[in-house]
């Protein structure tokens, strides 16, 4: 095997292997009663990692573009819904047998994006209700967003980096307190690894940020972050939250019980507050702001 092959091969290991782990991850998290997802191979998304279902059912499914949930999110390269998977006029319905196989009745496609290319999908199901499903998707997008970083990163060479005198880091501190904020660091990353609850594995994450942004040498506190302070309502939330999936209007009103001119009007409104130009870009803006998962 030539130098080339084995590279391709070891790439598709390691490709193989962040799939499983965030499988697992947002299963041991709660995040969905069956977790499952895998690569875009040739134009299809081939699973490859299963928790909390039937291994024999989920393992060996193909899905095509166009086809289901996961190929509708495959041809627009975004996250989508289902509320009723076993009722949803919306997709097509060639993979029943394997997912109400499993007793799912909410779904959601997430796919994982580089340079705008769907490379794989994430999918959580939950064999409760929506309204019992909901609070526990909250971080999704964003976890898989974070998939998507760690799998862009793959087969890139590591930029050289000039070694920093640690002193000149840390100029003002002592050496033995430069090692405590070290050891804290670590500590911190070792704790925030085996916390399950979302809410507050997000708010460890937030703070061995800003311990790494330290360490690194920046001070985040002379540079803060750009995103403007958003104040929208929980309707305008839930509204654009929808919209982040690709739905349109007319499905987000049918969705929530409402008529489709509200729904227009709560979009308007969030867009006004975001001075966002288009439905995409308050999505965009309320995301950066912390306004959206």
């Amino acid at each position: 095997m030539d130098v080339q092959a084995r590279e391709a091969r070891a790439l598709k290991a390691e490709t193989r292997r962040l799939f499983a782990e965030a499988v697992d991850s947002l299963h041991r998290s709660g995040t969905g009663d069956v977790v499952f997802g895998g690569m875009v191979e040739e134009g299809e998304v081939s699973v490859q990692a299963v928790a909390g279902g039937g291994q024999d059912r989920l393992s060996s499914l193909i899905v095509s573009t166009g086809r289901g949930l996961g190929g509708r999110a495959l041809t627009e390269g975004t996250p989508q819904l289902t509320k009723d998977y076993g009722l949803d006029p919306f997709i097509t319905h060639h993979y029943d047998e394997q997912i109400l196989g499993e007793g799912i009745q909410v779904l959601i496609a997430v796919p994982t994006l580089r340079g705008g290319d769907v490379t794989g999908m994430i999918y959580c199901g939950h064999r409760k209700n929506y309204n019992a499903a909901a609070p526990q998707t909250s971080d999704l997008v964003k976890r898989v967003r974070q998939l998507s970083v760690d799998l862009g990163r793959l087969g890139q060479p590591r930029p050289t980096e000039e070694p920093v005198d640690p002193e000149h880091r840390y100029s003002d501190l002592e050496s033995s307190s430069r090692e405590a904020l070290r050891r804290t660091y670590a500590e911190l990353r070792s704790i925030r690894s085996g916390v399950d609850e979302n809410e507050m594995r997000q708010r460890l994450t937030v703070v061995e940020n800003r311990l790494a942004d330290i360490l690194s040498g920046h001070n985040s506190d002379l540079f803060p972050n750009p995103s403007p302070a958003v104040s929208l309502s929980p309707r305008e939330t839930d509204i654009l939250s929808h919209v982040a999936l690709g739905w349109s209007n007319a499905r987000i009103a049918a969705g929530l019980g409402l008529r489709e001119s509200t729904v227009k009007s709560y979009l308007n409104t969030a867009m006004v507050k975001l001075s966002a130009s288009t439905r995409h870009e308050a999505v965009s803006i309320a995301r950066s702001a912390g306004g959206l998962p």
